[in-house]
This record gives C-alpha cells, sequence and structure tokens, in this order.
C-alpha cells in the first residue's frame, strides 16, 4: 500500500510545530527566567527547584538542550520544564511556551493535520539515489569534478552528497510504487504539468539538507556547468523554510571541540572545513542570515564568527549580520567577523593553508567594536570635520539598536580613542531631528497622492520589519477604498506584501526607489504614519473615528499627534467630526 499523510486526532497542535518550538528554545534563557544559574563549564548550575539542597546538583545543558538534577533524579527538556515548575498541562505548556517565544500556537482540524514522517523518509530514499548515482559509470565527469573541488569520498558520504541525473525515469517509477503522487508533489521534488510529473532537481550535485533532528527536509541543487541558476533550493514548504535552517547545523551542534560556531556564504566550505576537522561551521541556505538563525545557534554556543567574502557583498552582509546581533548580544554572548584574504573563501583557504593557519584566522577575527568602526569609515577621511560627523551620525544608530549596556560603553571607548573625542559628544543630539518631508504650509497646498504614495512604497520596500505591526490598518483601508487615485499604490504594495515581483514593472515603483533616506527605526514609524494618516484623512470617512478611539486610548505618539493637528488645523472645509477630534487633541495629553 502507497504510503499517504498520517492523520492524527482532531484540534490538536500539530508535531511538528510542537518540536520546532521546543528546538527553537534556548533553554538557558528559559530556565533563567525562573532560576538563578551559574554557568560552569559548558553547563550551567543550581540548586534544585523541586527538593530541597543545600548545593546546586541541578544542571541545564545548552548543547543537548536538556536539564538534569542529580540529586532528585528530575530532568527533561524546556517543555517538561515549564510542566513541572508551573503544574501546567502539556496542552498549557506549550501555549506558555509559545508564548515565551512569541509565536502562535496554531490548531488543526483532523482534515489538515499531517505528519510529514512519509516526506522526510521519501527525502532520503532520494539522498541515498543520489549518493549511489556517483558511481554510475556514465557519472564519472561529476566525480572528476568532486576530485577538482578536493572532496574525498568518505566526505561526500558523511555528507551524503550525490548526483541528481538528467534522465530519472527508472527512480520516478520506483517512487510511484511506495508514495502516493500527493507525497511526491509535495515534497518539493517533483513538479506536474500537462505531460505529468518530472523531477525539480535535474543535472545537478546535491547537498541534503537536515533538521536539528537530523531528518532531511530539502535539498540544495548545484549545477557543475554554466548553467543557470547555479544555486537551486527546494522551495519553502511546512517542513522547509529556509529563513530557519542552516546547513551543516545537524552535525555542527554535536561538535564541542571550539566553543564557538562559523557562518559561512556556501555549502561547500562547510564541507570542506569538515574534511579538514573543523566540524562547527554552518551556511545559510540561499537567504540572508536571519534572526531566527541567531537565536538557533546562540541557544548552543555563546560565540558565532561571521566569516564572508571581503568583497563588497561580503562586507553588506557581514553588516546586515551585525545590525541582527545587536539585539541578542549581552552577557557572554558574542559575535566576531572573519575576512579572508581576497579571492578566498573558507573552501579555497583551507585546502591550500590547512586546519591549523583556517583557525589562526578565527582567533584573530574582528570583534564588534574594531567592525562596525572600520565598517562606518569605510570611504571617509578621519582628518576631514564633515566625515568624522557623518560616522558619528550613523554611530548612534548603532548605538540605539544595541541593547547591552556593556557592549554600549566598549563602543563608546572605541569611537572615543579612534575619533579623539570625548563619550559624552559622541551621544549628543546636536539639534532637532531632521524632518524628511516638506510640511504642509498653507491652507491651499493640496494632499499630492502621488508623492505620499512613493514615500509609503519605499518605506516597505526598504523597511518592511519595522512597519510590520502598523500596516494592517492601513492595508484593510487600501482594500476597501474606491478611490482611484489610490490604483497604483494598492497594486504595488499588494505585490511586495505577496513577495512576488509584479511591482518592479510600475513606475510608480520606479520612482519611489529614487528616494534615499538615512532613517531610525523611530523616524521610519514616524514617516509611515505621517504619510498614512495625510492619505487616510483625504479619503477615508471612518478614519477620523479610528483616530479618537486611539487618542481615547492614549495610543497617538507625541509626533503623530502633533501632526494630525497640523493637517486638520490647514484643512479647508473642516467637517464637525473633525472639529470633535481637533478640540479632543488639543486637550489630549
Amino acid at each position: 500500500m502507497k504510503n499517504g499523510l498520517i492523520k492524527k486526532m482532531p484540534n490538536l497542535i500539530p508535531r511538528d510545530f510542537i518540536d520546532r518550538l521546543v528546538s527553537d528554545s534556548d533553554i538557558v534563557s528559559v530556565l533563567g527566567a525562573y532560576l538563578d544559574l551559574n554557568k560552569k563549564g559548558n553547563n550551567y548550575v543550581c540548586r534544585c527547584p523541586f527538593h530541597e539542597e543545600k548545593t546546586g546538583s541541578f544542571t541545564v545543558s545548552p548543547q543537548k538542550s536538556i536539564y538534569h538534577c542529580f540529586g532528585c533524579g528530575k530532568g527533561g527538556n524546556v517543555l517538561t520544564f515549564i510542566q513541572e515548575y508551573e503544574g501546567l498541562n502539556f496542552i498549557e505548556a506549550v501555549e506558555k511556551l509559545a508564548e515565551i517565544n512569541n509565536v502562535t500556537v496554531p490548531r488543526e482540524s483532523k482534515s489538515n493535520s499531517e505528519d510529514y514522517s512519509n516526506i522526510y523518509q521519501l527525502n532520503q530514499i532520494l539522498a541515498d539515489h543520489y549518493l549511489a548515482a556517483l558511481k554510475d559509470k556514465n557519472n564519472r565527469h561529476v566525480v572528476e569534478y568532486l576530485k577538482q573541488r578536493g572532496l574525498s569520498g568518505n566526505t561526500a558520504k558523511k555528507f551524503l552528497i550525490g548526483y541528481a541525473d538528467f534522465n530519472q525515469k527508472e527512480l520516478k517509477k520506483k517512487l510511484i510504487d511506495q508514495f502516493s503522487e500527493a507525497i511526491l508533489l509535495k515534497s518539493g521534488n517533483f513538479l506536474k504539468n500537462e505531460k505529468g510529473m518530472y523531477p525539480f532537481f535535474r543535472n545537478r550535485l546535491m547537498f541534503p539538507i537536515k533538521n536539528s533532528t537530523g531528518k532531511i527536509i530539502g535539498f540544495g541543487g548545484r549545477t557543475i556547468d554554466d548553467s543557470m541558476p547555479k544555486y537551486l533550493n527546494s522551495k519553502d514548504s511546512k517542513f522547509f523554510n529556509k529563513s530557519r535552517e542552516l546547513y551543516g547545523f545537524d552535525s555542527a551542534k554535536q561538535s564541542h571541540k571550539h566553543d564557538f560556531f562559523i557562518v559561512t556564504e556556501g555549502y561547500m566550505d562547510v564541507v570542506m572545513l569538515s574534511q579538514h576537522g573543523i566540524e562547527n561551521s554552518v551556511a545559510s541556505l540561499g537567504t540572508a542570515f536571519s534572526l531566527s538563525h541567531l537565536q538557533k545557534l546562540f541557544k548552543l554556543k555563546r560565540k558565532i564568527v561571521f566569516c564572508f567574502d571581503s568583497d563588497e557583498a561580503g562586507l553588506k552582509a557581514a553588516w546586515r549580520s551585525l545590525q541582527i546581533s545587536l539585539a541578542q548580544v549581552f552577557d557572554d554572548k558574542t559575535v566576531r567577523f572573519l575576512f579572508l584574504p581576497e579571492g578566498e573563501d573558507p573552501d579555497s583557504f583551507v585546502k591550500e593553508n590547512g586546519q591549523e593557519a583556517f583557525l589562526k584566522k578565527i582567533e584573530r577575527s574582528m570583534v564588534i567594536e574594531t567592525f562596525v568602526y572600520q565598517f562606518l569609515k569605510r570611504g571617509r577621511n578621519v582628518d576631514s570635520p564633515e566625515d568624522v560627523r557623518l560616522i558619528i551620525f550613523d554611530f548612534k544608530k548603532i548605538i540605539e539598536a544595541t541593547k547591552s549596556e556593556t557592549l554600549k560603553e566598549t563602543l563608546l571607548q572605541k569611537f572615543a580613542k579612534e575619533l579623539n573625542m570625548k563619550k559624552e559628544l559622541l551621544l549628543s543630539q546636536d539639534a532637532p531631528k531632521r524632518k524628511i518631508t516638506k510640511p504642509l504650509t498653507n491652507k491651499k497646498e493640496k494632499l499630492d497622492f502621488d508623492n505620499q504614495s512613493c514615500l509609503i512604497i519605499y518605506l516597505y520596500e526598504n523597511f518592511y520589519e519595522i512597519i510590520r505591526e502598523s500596516t494592517k490598518s492601513f492595508e484593510s483601508f487600501l482594500l476597501t477604498n474606491t478611490n482611484d487615485a489610490l490604483n497604483d499604490l494598492k497594486e504595488t504594495i499588494m505585490s511586495i506584501t505577496k513577495g512576488n515581483k509584479a511591482h518592479k514593472e510600475y513606475s510608480i515603483y520606479a520612482k519611489a526607489m529614487m528616494i534615499d533616506m538615512n532613517l531610525s527605526n523611530e523616524e521610519v514609524l514616524h514617516e509611515f504614519n505621517r504619510a498614512t494618516d495625510n492619505i487616510r484623512l483625504e479619503s477615508d470617512k471612518s478614519f477620523l473615528e479610528y483616530l479618537k478611539k486611539l487618542a481615547e486610548k492614549k495610543e497617538l505618539t507625541a509626533e503623530r499627534k502633533e501632526n494630525l493637528q497640523k493637517l486638520l488645523n490647514l484643512s479647508d472645509n473642516i467637517s464637525v467630526q473633525e472639529e470633535e477630534l481637533i478640540k479632543f487633541l488639543n486637550t489630549y495629553s
């Protein structure tokens, strides 16, 4: 009988969500909110909360994501701790842990609840088939390619690196006998057109991608010729999310030789470092390094070394990684940055120079303070007063984003020393924050839908993560609004939020991308609220009541209130509702 989706009991929390929730939770951070944990070697210890004792025998292992008391014998994972400590049942503990991690618990009915064990089984069969394909005499050119790259047979077996051939008819027949068509398509390894099913990966070197529990959840495929695209990854699904998974993580987390993770840019970097005895490296899956990636790594080790190319793209990738890290670096958690000589990557460097030379580079990698200073002074002359002011302007944004008071202090010390300035001056505000757009100056100045729309599109495209929570009300307004003047804005915003590329062909999008603003997070939100308020006051009759409710709840910022007062007072024809809101705002504090 062919395997189908295994059904579960109705209205249960999906098993894969629970597994991911536990896996993504930092057991030290969660238990540390309840207990006074003290670091001891690789673990953390304290007095057991479940029995009386004089010395601490309660041990938490961040590497294994478990706790155990050597006194009373209690132990488990982060979920069982919450159950035991809070006196909750299993479902309540899942909900509590989800609340701690700020995620929503999904509920599934019997009709759509699924178990992905059959997809994991299918992926394992495919990985074994791809590996075995290297022994086919018709694929000797692939083996030669791997030898030229310096890859050994043992390393290929360890990472299950194989080859997806052009012709996979026999493989497809074999799989159809074991799995339903629904499973084959759902796995993402096969697509379907009017002629039937066909493989997603063909003529590619295959890198199986495993989750933290070692299950194969997807593949990365690399061409061995000039075909495009050079890299192809499995598409995102409920069981495979590129922004959450890391290549090599399942094996890197088992490595205890070093107290840090190395983040590289490519699969072959991870593979070749492992071949040379460096087992603690990972790589993102063709996407930018994310907050989820960072939290996953920090859960197990307290130091991360980013190793990127020294070209402009590599520097920008490192800077993005730094910005993600600033809010997460505190106590003994830290990140460093390693830039290899031009034209080198970990793959090529370790092959030519060996393990010891690479680890020495790691030892000399840049600390945060040095990297921030070196990056901000690029292309600038520290002997120029104007350039120094620009460096300080950008530096203040880094300080604002930094959560650790200790890191703030060491950053200030570094910049004060390098720029020969007092720390107090680095934090001083020279003048009120500049307004980015021209304010309304007289009653006859009409709302310019085009300019306001461009500003909103610019903010959506460049600062969506910052404005995300403020967009829902505005998007609902756009979907129901019938003003033709807003059609271009509506279509562009909907295209951006859906993640397709249609909007890049719109003229209004091209105009919006000509905008160039250097904004802090606070300024981004202010500009978004200002622009959307302008449009809605002109086009949405119900918006005044909405604003009044916000004011009544004291949920209007001072800047937004001031802008609304200005807009309403400059309006040519003030309605009764507008008069009421003006009076309310004038007395609102």
